[in-house]
């Protein structure tokens, strides 16, 4: 036990007059999930032992070997807000039931701290950053039902603009203050927010950017980020979704990830003299990226819904290339940010994966990209202005299609013992399922279609 964090902790909790303790964790498929301890079961021994919980539940182990402990992480105790009773929260760590409590090789904060480790191990850089764009739409209420009889979507929202809502001033921004509280708790929270605006769908589309962030501080803030728009919007007699394609005819909502390499404090991606002012390191990582693009899309686009908005149109980034100024490219190259703050941005990924494997998942692809020479020129991926159209390749069409890809390029993924094995089993197999579920219900649009057929 770490003595000088857990006084800190204490401190908080006095200064508060905490009642609870809230323990988060990030399931596999990327839920937030808790539970909440009465403050007086915050002593040693709890550091000590932990709290038992059912790891077949957040999707860890098969039923007949569940058992798991979780452990808080002291570092990440912040007040929670939005609790009636004062309470403070942690992130929690994945422990096996077993003597000496090792630690849980499926916890995904656990898989992306050991591909920064690999990252280090290799000695290629000291440091992953990244700044993530949240895109989210905001809309008054939201019924579905596909039960029985019942199969239906309707969305009530407040904005209906039949035009680009890019950076739309207010009164006609009808969430710029909504937008404005959320990033002052983010921000109080430490939480690197860039700034945050109206984005391009005219049906309340929104977006809040980060600045660089470390990458494992990055995966307990996405889930945090989604934590607290949900409870604004639930205060507020709102529904958020960060859901990829909600609405027909109107932009998707990504997740995307700029991404740079550090080692002794300097950015490894620029080279003045390179391709818009990439390194041949930054070229191998996007080559890694792209030459595994298509298994990367099974974890960062990893619902049906995900291949509504990879589609051609609304900027989708469909092709796998990498250039500057691209957005349709899976890979651009943003030219306002040169010389030291050279960064590589990654397009497709959207909030319906795991932030920690995604993360993790680009990292390995980036490290193999560079352990192995993969030059992203060389091997045809770009500049994309320099492709004639035959020569771009594309991400998959589908789930079911990059589902197929990531289990036949995966070994990138378990090298190291980054990712289990048993996970991306269990990952695959739960999402083929929800393949099969989509795909056996009736589609309201089949109706207008075939009923009367």
């Amino acid at each position: 036990m770490n003595s000088s964090e857990f006084q800190r902790v204490l401190r908080l909790i006095e200064e508060h007059q905490a009642r609870f303790v809230d323990l988060k964790l990030i399931d596999l498929f990327g839920r937030l999930r808790h539970l909440t301890l009465p403050v007086e079961q915050f002593t040693p021994q709890l550091l000590e032992k932990g709290v038992g919980f059912d790891g077949s539940s957040y999707g860890f182990r098969k039923v007949e070997s569940s058992d798991m402990v979780m452990l808080p992480d002291l570092a990440t105790a912040q007040v929670d807000t939005f609790r009636t009773v004062p309470t403070v929260s942690l992130f929690g760590t994945v422990r096996l039931a077993e003597p000496g409590l090792p630690l849980a090789d499926q916890d995904t904060r656990g898989i992306l701290s050991r591909a920064l480790g690999r990252m280090r191990s290799l000695g290629i850089a000291d440091d992953y950053l990244v700044a993530p764009e949240y895109e989210f739409y905001i809309f008054r209420d939201v019924e579905a039902d596909t039960s029985g009889a019942e199969n239906y979507v309707r969305i009530d929202g407040e904005e209906g603009y039949e035009f680009n809502t890019y950076h739309l001033l207010n009164p006609a921004d009808r969430y710029d203050e909504f937008r404005d509280r959320a990033v002052q708790l983010m921000m109080s929270l430490g939480m690197p927010v860039k700034y945050h605006h109206h984005e391009t769908g005219g049906h309340g589309q929104q977006e809040i950017e980060f600045d660089l962030d470390p990458a494992d501080s990055a995966g307990d803030h996405a889930a945090i980020v989604q934590y607290i728009l949900r409870c604004m919007a639930h205060l507020d007699g709102l529904r958020i979704t960060f859901m990829p394609k909600p609405l027909y005819g109107q932009p998707g909502n990504g997740w995307h990830v700029h991404q740079m390499l550090r080692k002794g404090g300097v950015n490894l991606f620029h080279d003045e003299q390179g391709p818009a002012g990439l390194s041949k390191t930054a070229l191998h990582f996007i080559g890694g990226i792209l030459s595994h693009g298509q298994a990367l899309a099974g974890l960062t686009n990893p619902s049906t819904n995900s291949y509504k908005r990879l589609t051609s149109g609304f900027e989708a980034p469909v092709s796998m290339t990498f250039g500057p100024a691209d957005r349709t490219a899976a890979v651009r190259i943003p030219r306002w940010a040169q010389g030291a703050e050279t960064r590589v941005e990654y397009r497709p990924g959207d909030l319906t994966g795991n932030p920690n494997l995604t993360l993790a998942a680009l990292l390995m692809a980036g490290l193999d990209g560079i352990e192995n020479g993969i030059d992203a020129v060389a091997e045809g991926f770009g500049p994309a202005e320099d492709l004639a159209p035959e020569q771009i390749q594309k991400l998959p069409h589908s789930l079911d299609g990059a589902l197929d890809a990531l289990q036949g390029d995966r070994e990138f993924l378990e090298r190291g013992g980054v990712f289990p094995p048993a996970i991306l089993d269990q990952w695959i197999a739960v999402k083929h399922q929800e393949v099969l579920a989509v795909d056996a219900r009736p589609h309201p649009y089949e109706f207008k279609l075939y009923f009367d057929a």
